[in-house]
């Protein structure tokens, strides 16, 4: 579940930046709607020395605020890492993080939030070698818990400024396996520590605010 949090979390960060951004126009709305995945992987070698780890997240995001036309994004970013701690101290071996913009056919999520799969190439840094290097990742994400929902609603009002939001976000417990692989090396060779499949549906309406 913390990475169901970092997700919520992302998701409050992204409205608040919004939120400050529009808050000068007299009267907006903006609505976003969309699907996600996150999963967390850990595993340790045959020698027991090295442990690597990988945070994944992918989301197509649909964005609104009319009278304009809607947008949609659809992105994945990850996160690699790996100690000798067999060391002491622990020695960084990896530390690289990658972005990639994704088509309709890369990220895939059922409407039940019970299935999901990730099929993309990106780059990724390396902060130790200072280099960039190619990542292969497929994925597939199944639910293994019951559909839970958040929702939450808030208010702000003020005598030139009324802000109403609301937030519905289902989400369902799942295991995530497949490869993340640079060519030579899997770093995923083991399901999921934690995993989750997720929709979010946000609304802002402001009206005064000048």
């Amino acid at each position: 579940m913390r990475s169901m949090i970092k997700l919520l979390a992302a998701l409050a960060l992204l409205v608040a930046t919004f939120s400050q951004h529009t808050i000068a126009l007299a009267d907006d709305n903006f609505h976003s709607r969309g699907q996600s995945s996150t999963a967390f992987f850990s595993s340790t070698d045959p020698s027991g020395c090295i442990v690597t780890n990988v945070f994944v997240f992918a989301s197509e995001e649909g964005f609104r605020s009319p009278p304009e036309p809607g947008e949609t994004a659809s992105w994945t970013e990850f996160a690699i890492s790996q100690f000798d701690v067999c060391t002491e101290p622990l020695t960084v071996l990896l530390d690289a993080e990658g972005f990639a913009v994704l088509s309709d056919a890369d990220f895939q999520v059922s409407r039940k939030l019970d299935f999901a799969a990730l099929n993309t190439t990106a780059n990724a840094f390396d902060e130790v070698s200072r280099t960039w290097f190619e990542v292969s990742i497929h994925l597939t994400w199944t639910g293994t818990g019951p559909l839970t929902h958040q929702n939450n609603t808030t208010h702000f009002n003020s005598p030139d400024c009324h802000i109403n939001a609301h937030f519905n976000n289902p989400f369902r417990d799942a295991e995530a396996s497949g490869s993340i692989s640079d060519g030579t090396t899997n770093f995923t060779p083991e399901p999921s520590v934690e995993a989750a499949i997720s929709s979010s549906n946000y609304g802002v309406v402001i009206v005064g605010c000048n």
